[in-house]
């Protein structure tokens, strides 16, 4: 049945609540990037660089939490209540993090940030596929990839502004406004599409697969958080820790994923790791380039801000690619995610090497960071497509939960080992062996996200 927003929003309404979804979106992508770029200044102001991972970590920890959460609050009371929750959450996260005082109170924000922010992006994609009409999601979805392709290419830069000009605290404050902005313009409309919102609750046949446990998620996320923890100490205590994280983690896995996931079983297991083997070990190799250009090439900040737009403008260009009748008329699905399986391990095995041999130029490091973001560009959208093709109707709600949990579970996982391998040794300063210990650990998880590509099996695009 096509569902729409014409009778319950009217046109004014309706741009209205596209200008406030996007708004949202914007925020979003404008505070990843930015507190990639001005988390160094933070971490060094209150003298805890062997902390810097937990900034990451720790935002993709609660939001993995978060998107499971809004999930089932979107399929109980709407998608409304839990977005606008979300994005108030958000913004209180942002007001705390810009008035940190310890680097435990931005750490703790950042939590706030990641709780708000996985509440908001589900809540978003579920909104869309209730009230907006069958031919209008589309271009909502393209808008949604330019809501991040504008902040990756322009992000860096300007955070590096602020943080020279006015302190790192104004990339938080900063966005404020538009937090705000997005709520306010999107409060009228949302309260219109309320009735269609739970319309579609209403029509549930309840035919679909169970949704992800709860308790699963927090299990998974106490798991990835005990090892990053464990890292970090590298003690007999350590090793307990380690052993219990696992432990916890076993327990998880298989209630967030599809049978098959841990033996890389054919099919959508495979699809799953590779996604978030894949996102991790870039996501993570990113988290630490600008460190790399700073630390141990000496490059001014809003230098290396200007070098992390390559890769994001590699995996724009790369998406774009994916989806034209010349690149898919040729490959299957499933040999597209195995294509950028392979560019996403040479790209960060090739930044490896420059990081080992400091003599290399820093544009070989850039090349290889723009090759692992194009090959990103073509696994994430490919493995979203590849989900479709192989759910059943019903189950699809349920695969692409999972999906996004495998997403960021691995990423928070593979980020927190990498944040441990940099602890090492961050204090004796001899960055190769530092941040080849990083790299050494991106580019391992990008191998074996390579040989669960391999293990996907044909998939065809749907009709």
């Amino acid at each position: 049945m096509t569902t729409g927003t014409s009778d319950p929003t009217g046109p004014g309404a309706s741009r209205l609540l596209v200008i406030g979804i996007l708004t949202a979106v914007l925020a979003t992508a404008f505070e990843s990037y930015g507190t990639l770029t001005a988390m160094p200044s933070a971490a060094a102001r209150f003298g805890r660089m062997d902390l810097y991972d937990w900034a990451f970590t720790t935002f993709m920890i609660f939001q993995v939490m978060a998107i499971v959460v809004g999930g089932r609050l979107c399929d109980r009371i709407g998608s409304a209540p839990p977005m606008i929750c979300g994005m108030a959450v958000f913004a209180l996260g942002l007001v705390g993090a810009g008035s940190s005082v310890s680097v435990g109170m931005l750490l703790a924000m950042r939590a706030v940030q990641g709780l708000g922010a996985g509440l908001a992006s589900v809540s978003l994609m579920v909104l869309i596929g209730r009230v907006f009409d069958d031919d209008r999601r589309p271009a909502m979805m393209s808008a949604f990839s330019f809501c991040w392709v504008l902040p990756s290419v322009i992000g860096p830069p300007v955070a590096a502004l602020v943080t020279e000009r006015l302190g790192w605290y104004w990339v938080f404050w900063g966005l404020l406004p538009v937090v705000v902005f997005a709520l306010g313009v999107s409060w009228a409309p949302l309260k219109r599409v309320r009735g269609r919102d739970l319309a579609a609750i209403g029509s549930d046949d309840g035919s679909g697969d169970a949704p992800v446990p709860l308790w699963a998620a927090g299990v998974a996320a106490a798991g990835a958080a005990m090892i990053q923890y464990a890292g970090h100490r590298l003690d007999l205590m350590a090793l307990v820790v380690a052993l219990a994280a696992v432990v916890l983690l076993r327990l998880a896995i298989p209630a967030l994923m599809p049978a098959g996931f841990l033996s890389l079983g054919r099919g959508l297991p495979s699809v799953m790791v590779t996604r978030g083997l894949g996102n991790g070990a870039f996501i993570a190799s990113e988290t630490y380039l600008l460190l790399i250009l700073t630390q141990e090439h000496a490059i001014a900040l809003g230098r290396a801000s200007l070098i992390l737009c390559t890769g994001s403008i590699a995996w724009a260009i790369s998406a774009w690619a994916q989806s034209r009748p010349w690149l898919r008329g040729r490959l299957r699905r499933d040999r597209i995610i195995v294509l950028g399986a392979r560019l996403c391990a040479a790209g960060i095995a090739l930044m490896l090497v420059c990081v080992l041999v400091p003599a290399l130029p820093v544009p070989v490091l850039v090349l290889g960071y723009g090759t692992g973001g194009f090959g990103m560009g073509l696994i994430v959208s490919s493995t979203s497509l590849a989900v479709m093709a192989l759910s059943e109707p019903a189950a699809l709600g349920r695969h692409t939960s999972s999906l996004q949990v495998s997403e960021g579970m691995l990423t928070s996982l593979i980020t927190g080992i990498a944040g441990s391998a940099y602890a090492l040794g961050a204090g004796g300063g001899h960055w190769p062996v530092v941040f080849g210990r990083v790299l050494a650990v991106t580019t391992a998880a990008a191998v074996v996200g390579l040989v669960a590509a391999l293990r996907i099996g044909p998939v065809h695009d749907p009709a």
